[in-house]
């Protein structure tokens, strides 16, 4: 700060020590204050605090700090509020899947629709209260087959386009092509012969147990936190930690002295490099090449923002929460100039000692590990049979792989008649809750046919059943739902391995939420899906996306992220790039390499 600042203080505080006086010139460069405000606040805060505490020493300084932050905040909160207010809102609903936001034609084609039932249910009216307004059901859900369709609960989707007419769906009993390979992923491997053989000691099938070493990568008592308890400074400090801890990469990885980052909302005509987050220039709006911006660390610019010029940038892809590195200049202090963007160092293969490939293929002696992977919801629209889970936990029981991972949601909580509550069946005096209670008595039956496989469950933030529904999200209780000792209830993200292969899987529909946010030039990979797998490896966290979609910005039925900002850390990627990933979306279905070494990459 300059010496008339220091002296503006010194004029309404007086002497001051010089820690005291640097700790009241960070908050008028934070805050926007000017040197008589922050004297009116100080002494508001003396008649709160009484005149035993009104001597300003260092202690009392950062005890004045915290409160001028908490009524900082709660004004924005305030100011918040009251634009919302006063915002108008037109008054007929429009169909949300028109405002998807597809800058790059991305989803065009991509997104899945529901097809009904036609078999017919057992079915109750919910009582309603005395007073309640009766509304129709055209009221409150819309027709799967108009133009505003939603992304429903049907596991057997067929591709739509935004905006368009969906093709009509057919019930799941009598669906084309069942059981039809649609895509192959390195057709070269020869496709394992399933179960496998008997073994020669007791003439019984292999099971899981003997070939299958499960190791968690996560602490999952760690995402028992408590939800809906954020706090703002908590949030803000996780942000900025995340890119305080991507200067330290960047520089070790690109070997850059100190002196080359800089400030780049500071005017100077030095070239330097940033690095910060990429945000958006309004709350609610939508990331365009005019209106990126560059949100820097509290270290290096206060947390400031500037604008960032891409006109010198031949190719670039940006979504809001990204971190990334950029040398440039802002010679005017209004934007900085890009002229370059920096790579991000990736995250290093995993890698297994010879003894443990040994061990592994002692397992493995019968045969190939094989890994079988669904994703819900296993149900469709108007019914509750989950038809679809039960074929494939028949298969599974059939074939006996190793692995099997369910991935939620199991009861969706956008499923029509969970939403209405058209449906009943018979608790058997359990006092548990209906959601639970349909979950044991028709989910965890099928799951309980797969004896020789081991289950893995991840919830999603759509599970009616979780009660942890912001991400990162908390596992089930595999005895809350009477699962069966072979099921593994892990949170959402997780990240494991199974023998020497790393698998992450988030429900989160990353894939969908980015490529709705996502804003491009020329990028280097032209596949949105392999695009959007290596961002995640890149920025080492299974949801980088900061801000995610509001409701109003996903088409209806889709849930947003529910993030559970404090927390974020629980969904990043420790130590070592994933070899498998497994994303779940409503786009549509897509096997991609996220990174392929040089010498096996394909042109």
């Amino acid at each position: 700060m300059g010496s008339s600042v220091s002296e503006t203080i010194a004029e309404r505080f007086g002497e001051l020590a010089p820690e005291v006086l640097g700790e009241l010139e960070r908050m008028l460069r934070i805050y926007g204050y000017d040197a008589e405000e922050l004297f009116c606040k100080w002494e508001s805060y003396c008649m709160k605090m009484g005149p035993e505490n009104t001597k300003l020493n260092l202690d009392t300084a950062l005890a004045f700090k915290k409160d001028v932050r908490e009524l900082y905040e709660k004004e924005m909160k305030s100011k918040t509020r009251l634009r919302g207010a006063n915002t108008s809102r037109p008054v007929v609903r429009t169909p949300r899947v028109k405002n998807t936001g597809d800058h790059v034609g991305f989803l065009d084609g991509l997104i899945l629709t529901t097809p009904k039932d036609a078999k017919g249910s057992v079915k109750r009216k919910f009582e309603k209260a005395p007073f309640e307004t009766p509304s129709s059901k055209a009221g409150r859900f819309m027709d799967v087959n108009s133009p505003g369709a939603a992304v429903g609960s049907s596991p057997v989707g067929t591709p739509h386009k935004i905006g368009g007419q969906p093709i009509p769906s057919t019930p799941f009993a009598q669906r084309k092509n069942a059981g039809s390979t649609v895509e192959v992923l390195n057709e070269h491997i020869p496709k394992p012969s399933l179960p496998l053989p008997e073994s020669s000691a007791d003439g019984e099938l292999v099971s899981w147990d003997s070939r299958v070493k499960l190791v968690l990568g996560v602490e999952p008592k760690r995402f028992s936190y408590r939800p809906m308890h954020q706090k703002l400074s908590e949030a803000s400090e996780v942000m900025d930690d995340r890119v305080d801890e991507f200067m330290g990469m960047i520089q070790e990885h690109h070997q850059l002295a100190d002196q080359q980052f800089g400030n780049p909302s500071t005017a100077s005509p030095s070239e330097i490099i940033a690095v910060g987050r990429i945000c958006c220039d309004t709350l609610d709006g939508r990331l365009s090449p005019s209106s990126v911006l560059l949100e820097a660390s509290r270290k290096m610019g206060a947390g400031s923002r500037v604008r960032l010029k891409l006109d010198a940038v031949p190719s670039y892809s940006f979504f809001p929460g990204q971190i990334v590195a950029v040398k440039g200049v802002n010679a005017s202090g209004e934007y900085l100039a890009v002229n370059e963007i920096l790579d991000i160092p990736r995250l290093p293969y995993p890698t297994s000692s010879p003894s443990a490939l040994r061990e592994t293929a002692d397992h493995l002696s019968a045969g190939g590990l094989n890994i079988v992977v669904a994703s819900g919801p296993y149900t469709t629209d108007d019914n509750l049979h989950f038809e679809a889970l039960s074929e494939i936990c028949n298969k599974a029981a059939e074939s006996c792989p190793d692995v099997l991972i369910l991935t939620g949601p199991f009861i969706d909580v956008d499923h029509p008649l969970v939403r209405t509550g058209d449906f009943d069946f018979d608790t058997q005096g359990r006092d548990v809750g209906p959601m639970e209670d349909l979950f044991c008595k028709i989910i965890t039956p099928k799951i309980r046919r797969v004896q020789r496989s081991l289950v893995i469950l991840v919830p999603s933030v759509r599970d009616i059943v979780s009660k942890h529904v912001s991400f990162p999200q908390e596992q089930f209780k595999r005895r809350q739902f009477d699962l069966p000792m072979n099921v593994r209830c892990l949170p959402n993200p997780a990240t494991f391995s199974i023998n020497e292969i790393a698998i992450s899987v988030s429900t989160n529909d990353i894939l969908f939420h980015m490529a709705s946010q996502e804003i491009n030039r020329n990028p280097r990979d032209t596949n949105p899906t392999a695009r959007i797998s290596k961002a995640l490896i890149y920025q080492r966290n299974l949801y980088p996306l900061f801000p995610g979609p509001s409701k109003e910005q996903l088409p209806r039925g889709a849930v947003g992220p529910n993030l559970d900002v404090p927390n974020l850390r629980l969904a990043d990627l420790v130590g070592v790039a994933p070899d498998v990933g497994v994303l779940p979306s409503i786009v549509l279905y897509d096997t991609v390499h996220y990174h392929q070494r040089k010498k096996d990459r394909k042109q």
